[in-house]
């Protein structure tokens, strides 16, 4: 799968069915953002951001170039993580300003690069405050995206959801509803620290939220910090992305 890390697919192979014709399938990545527990709080958002892949469109070269700028800059981290590399948390914490800006400028030019397009669920925690309207309202939602995408999805033989079933309540919604609408479905536990994509749907995700919370003027000290120059998260990373959004 050309999706991998660059160790990970030395030989790009097509899948084929029993007729010798190319089968057209679609990667679907998934990353969140909030949890399911019980909330009051006006700003507690809950967000949910599919990055699709046509695997017709190979990514190969922008992976081999982002794990080659990353070795350039001497850094030794397998994990592109937004939130920790904005808050200089985990393994970051001793990453200079500069080094934590620079990390994110290469998922940003590896996101914008790549043959990618994405969708965001965003749900308002006080429309759903507990972990039954959340699943309620996720599932309703989820199920419109695949609806109001129909004519996208069944442009491809094969659906493959990638998702690292890090919240269990997320995982049973994404099954249950995937495999209502999709026939031709199949979903896979993955590791980001394995997969680029899975760590561009943490990305879109990250600015996803961070989007709405400049809206709602409630940047963090560490996010105002972190995007120090004026208007840079918005005209360089959010207008960015959004270039990536599938049309309805």
């Amino acid at each position: 799968m050309d999706h991998r890390r660059r160790e990970e697919f030395p030989v790009i192979f097509f899948n084929l069915d029993l007729w010798g014709f190319i089968m057209k399938e679609l990667s679907v990545f998934i990353d969140e953002s909030g949890d399911f527990g019980e909330t009051r709080n006006e700003g507690d958002y809950y967000l949910v951001t599919f990055v699709y892949h046509d695997q017709s469109q190979s990514i190969y070269q922008d992976t081999v170039k982002l794990e080659e700028s990353i070795k350039l800059s001497g850094y030794d981290i397998e994990y592109i993580h937004t939130g920790p590399i904005i808050r200089k948390e985990g393994i970051f914490e001793n990453y200079s300003l500069d080094d934590r800006r620079k990390l994110i400028y290469k998922m940003l030019n590896f996101v914008m690069k790549c043959p990618i397009r994405f969708y965001t669920i965003t749900i308002k925690r006080t429309n759903a405050m507990d972990r039954i309207q959340l699943s309620g309202e996720l599932g309703k939602a989820i199920n419109d995206m695949l609806s109001e995408n129909r004519d996208y999805f069944n442009s491809f033989d094969k659906v493959i959801v990638y998702y690292d079933n890090g919240q269990r309540e997320l995982t049973s919604i994404l099954n249950a509803v995937f495999s209502i609408q999709r026939s031709n479905i199949e979903f896979r536990k993955a590791e980001p620290q394995k997969y680029r994509l899975l760590q561009a749907a943490d990305f879109i995700c990250s600015i996803e939220l961070l989007r709405i919370k400049r809206e709602e003027n409630r940047l963090s000290k560490s996010e105002t910090q972190f995007f120090y120059k004026p208007n840079e998260l918005k005209k360089t990373f959010i207008k960015g992305i959004e270039k990536k959004r599938i049309s309805k």
